[in-house]
């Protein structure tokens, strides 16, 4: 395969990058541009284009079997395997075949005279989002068991400032529900401070790739390379990156190398080739060995896993690896996973081994999607700020008589053990954001103005540059709007999406019981038509859901 990059560009980036003159990264969901940020020119998109020519039988793009052209001196040799490109291909599973998700239910409405206060972790996970967005792109209907509400609502870019003078802040708003006197909508929205890139911590980062058969289902491997390509394109010259794939067995295909030797990272990428059975928990625990082996105190330790989450050999259940997992969480070693294709996909697994591992998990079904995430999203945000963050809402019920979180099913903390940052809970990394919305029923008679309760935040600092010292601590007063008031971008962006999120999985908003989809399009269309950020991929997902969702699906 050639090389997914010309040289001449590359070596004249490097040569740039040494006289500190480098081309600024685009970054579409993280803001300006910040000092640090940098490309070397390699093109990241050829990956994905070959394996996509090879799978339409393009000679021109199959993968080569022989040590890739200018191999780094040390590199292992070429890995042989049965089930390769260019060889005939098992028949593919459809995109609803094979999968498997699991119900995280659906909350009710909550009496705040017995219970007044809800607490949850906080969770900045988007991989329910991108599994949707597929599904329904392709004219399918996303099972209801794959929405998680707020995975949907934090897929979405908010305006929040982020804090300067903490690592976490909390803001809240509220706005009365259109056509109820006693319903308002309130949005508890939680930002991390940010870290530029040049004042980030050195980066160790260990990438555990399937690249098992399942993963040669269309161009998942393809994908997964254009994803490695990218972080080999914008990381630190200093970042330290290894490879560990896996398929009956786990191999180590690079050591931890600097990210200044793009070459040998770039070899390694190339010889992920697909065959063989799915050894998922050895290709972790070969990764979080190779990631204690590089441990640096002073930087940013994570192991990303890119998988379809279908394990098939040894244990392959989300417990089997359970207690390493948190323990290496606990002790500085982070897990993200991200997901790809749909067919044959566990996403219930992918989810579950991100929450273990204080990180998150995404779903990449694009390269628009996969620059996004490792292009932009997590070369920003690989500085953990926050762990154990939890947020609780308390209520006051002399003027509270319900309230429901929309969404957080699996998140929930027992309210006594909000103040105990020893329960496990989640964790924020720089520039992080995580929204939380409530529907809330007022006593008879509230007058616009009066405080509801309050939102409060709690986490354990964690990486460099924290403010303050001792465990954090943040709070903001819910205070009811203005019966005319129109909400704000982000409340009606947050709103919109949970509807969305509601009635896909055939269910309608309390706030509005009569909502139908074409309805909710249409409102999604006013805030594309204000430039609202998010509003337009939010827009044409509706415009999915309304021509592939019928609405008899939708119940009271």
């Amino acid at each position: 395969m050639t090389r997914p990059h010309v040289r001449a560009l590359a070596l004249a980036a490097v040569a740039s990058l040494a006289l500190g003159a480098c081309q600024p990264a685009h970054t579409p969901r993280t803001g300006p541009e910040g000092p640090g940020s940098l490309t070397r020119g390699i093109d990241a998109a050829e990956y994905v284009r070959d394996y996509e020519s090879a799978a339409a039988g393009d000679s021109a793009g199959s993968v080569s079997e022989s040590a890739p052209r200018s191999a780094s001196a040390g590199a292992p040799p070429p890995l042989a395997q049965p089930e390769g490109r260019g060889r005939p291909r098992q028949p593919e599973p459809g995109p609803l075949e094979d999968n498997t998700f699991r119900e995280a239910g659906t909350s009710g409405f909550v009496d705040a005279g017995t219970d007044a206060a809800s607490t949850f972790a906080l969770d900045v996970d988007s991989g329910s989002f991108g599994v949707a967005r597929t599904l329904l792109a392709q004219g399918l209907v996303p099972p209801a068991a794959s929405i998680r509400v707020e995975e949907w609502v934090n897929a979405m870019p908010y305006a929040d400032p982020a804090p300067t003078d903490a690592d976490l802040g909390v803001r809240t708003e509220a706005v009365a529900a259109p056509g109820s006197e006693d319903t308002q909508l309130v949005r508890v929205a939680v930002g991390a401070r940010e870290v530029t890139p040049a004042d980030r911590p050195r980066v160790n980062l260990t990438l555990v790739v399937d690249r098992s058969g399942s993963m040669d289902v269309r161009e998942r491997l393809g994908l997964v390379q254009s994803s490695l390509a990218l972080l080999a394109d914008r990381l630190r010259e200093d970042d330290t990156v290894s490879l560990v794939s896996f398929e009956d067995q786990a191999r180590p295909l690079l050591a931890p190398t600097p990210v200044s030797e793009t070459e040998r990272i770039l070899d390694a990428v190339e010889r992920l080739t697909p065959g063989g059975s799915t050894h998922l928990e050895a290709g972790l625990a070969l990764g979080y060995d190779q990631a204690r082996e590089a441990f640096d105190p002073g930087a940013v330790n994570l192991v990303v896993l890119a998988s379809d989450g279908v394990a098939n050999v040894g244990a392959t259940g989300p417990g089997s690896i359970t207690e390493r997992i948190a323990e290496e969480g606990a002790e500085g070693i982070h897990l993200v996973t991200v997901g790809y294709g749909m067919g044959n996909y566990n996403d219930h697994l992918m989810e579950q081994l991100a929450d273990l591992g204080d990180g998150f998990y995404a779903y990449v079904d694009t390269f628009e999607e996969a620059e996004r995430l490792f292009g932009s999203d997590l070369v920003t945000t690989l500085t953990p700020v926050a762990a154990q963050a939890r947020a609780q809402v308390r209520f006051d019920p002399e003027v509270v008589e319900g309230y429901r979180l929309v969404g957080y099913e699996n998140r929930e903390i027992a309210d006594e053990d909000f103040a105990d940052l020893d329960v496990d809970a989640g964790e924020l990394g720089a520039g992080h954001r995580a929204t939380a919305l409530y529907e809330v029923r007022t006593a008879p008679g509230v007058a616009p103005g009066t405080v509801l309760g309050e939102a409060e935040v709690r986490w354990r600092p964690v990486g460099v540059g924290g403010a303050g010292s001792g465990d954090g601590r943040a709070t903001s007063p819910i205070v009811t709007g203005d019966p005319g008031a129109a909400p704000s971008s982000d409340l009606a962006l947050a709103d919109a999406v949970a509807d969305l999120a509601l009635l896909v999985k055939g269910q309608r908003p309390v706030a509005d019981p009569t909502l139908t989809l074409g309805e909710l399009r249409n409102r999604v269309q006013v805030l594309a038509d204000r430039d609202v950020r998010g509003a337009e991929e939010l827009l044409e997902m509706a415009r999915d859901a309304v021509a592939v969702v019928p609405e008899r699906l939708v119940v009271d």
